[in-house]
């Protein structure tokens, strides 16, 4: 063999050494080859953190509760994410609502918060369900209660605008103190004519405004309204206290119920109760005097009659309720019924 064809053949080795040592160390690789665990992307992952529940739209009869869900997200993206909401009543095991929320693709390795909510009757207590989907498969859940969902106060009545607790919300040597007083302005043989002050004190942190005082006087016997005034408040400032003042004339030797209500725009918002006693009996809030019987004459009035709310209706208006000879007053019906109860009072007394 001459010198020419043994360099040819070293030539040859040397290149063949070549690819196998390449191929061994995996720089060449069989396409047949199947793919490796480290050639798959790995799935990332979707973690329930935390919901917290809040009240979000109150009506009068439905409260629509905001629930918020913390989502943590780890390593590559995660696709077709859905949060579930479902409450159900815990009393009557029955589902009040659900509803669903598409988050979609997930893949910024944080936390992620989604915002939904459920409807629910404003009565009773619920169990707030939350799922967490992955194309379709749960992969987390959280359970929470609420409960006093009734006590939840509605928009239209929504106020922080109440009668003031002299004795504070702990009581102390005030809490008998009424939100309600009165004094006698003037006095005839027959009438008595009260000025009625309200304390009303803005709790909150806004100024309210748009408020109007109604005080009615309730015959403690017979609930005959015998007078009602009303007040426009002026706007309120947040921590202040508004005592509007009104005047009553109600007959004389009789107790008294005086109601206040608080409206706003035709809504009662609060109210409270206090008692006038200009009778012989002893009448308090929480415990109602004993019957001493009524005239009815006594409870007509010059001025207007009493509506069904107690608010006086306005001069040379319908009325609606006055007496035979055109004297405003109670009018045949009520005068009935007062009569009635004072028969069924008399009755009582004698047995």
């Amino acid at each position: 063999m001459n010198r020419e064809s043994l360099l040819a053949v070293a030539t040859v080795v040397v290149v063949v050494g070549a690819i196998t040592t390449l191929a061994l160390a995996g720089a060449v690789s069989d396409p047949n080859e199947s793919e490796t665990a480290a050639d798959v992307e790995a799935p990332g992952h979707v973690s329930l953190t935390e919901i917290t529940i809040s009240a979000d739209e109150i009506s009068g009869g439905t409260a629509t509760l905001a629930v918020d869900t913390y989502l943590e997200h780890r390593g590559n993206p995660v696709r077709n994410v859905t949060v579930v909401h479902r409450a159900t009543d815990m009393q009557t095991g029955l589902v009040e609502d659900t509803t669903e929320r598409e988050v979609g693709t997930v893949d910024d390795e944080s936390e992620v918060v989604v915002s939904g909510t459920v409807a629910v009757p404003r009565e009773s207590g619920y169990e707030i369900e939350t799922f967490v989907y992955h194309n379709g498969t749960r992969t987390e859940s959280a359970s929470h209660t609420v409960e006093g969902v009734d006590s939840l106060t509605p928009a239209y009545a929504d106020t922080d605008v109440e009668f003031h607790r002299f004795g504070g919300k702990s009581g102390g040597s005030l809490a008998d103190v009424p939100a309600i007083s009165y004094s006698a302005a003037s006095t005839t043989d027959e009438t008595a004519t009260l000025e009625v002050d309200s304390y009303l004190t803005n709790t909150g942190d806004d100024t309210e405004s748009d408020l109007e005082l109604q005080v009615i006087a309730r015959q403690s016997d017979s609930n005959v309204v015998a007078d009602s005034a009303t007040a426009e408040l002026s706007a309120i400032e947040p921590g202040k206290t508004a005592s509007p003042t009104v005047d009553l004339t109600v007959p004389q030797e009789y107790d008294y119920y005086l109601d206040a209500v608080l409206w706003r725009d035709d809504t009662i918002v609060a109210t409270n109760r206090a008692v006038a006693n200009l009778g012989p009996g002893s009448l308090s809030v929480d415990e109602p005097s004993g019957s001493e019987g009524i005239e009815v004459s006594d409870f007509s009035s010059d001025s207007g009659t009493a509506t069904g709310d107690g608010r006086a209706a306005d001069e040379g208006g319908d009325a609606g309720d006055s007496s035979v000879d055109g004297t405003p007053g109670f009018g045949i019906a009520a005068g009935a019924v007062a009569l009635l109860a004072t028969a069924a009072l008399a009755r009582r007394v004698h047995e």
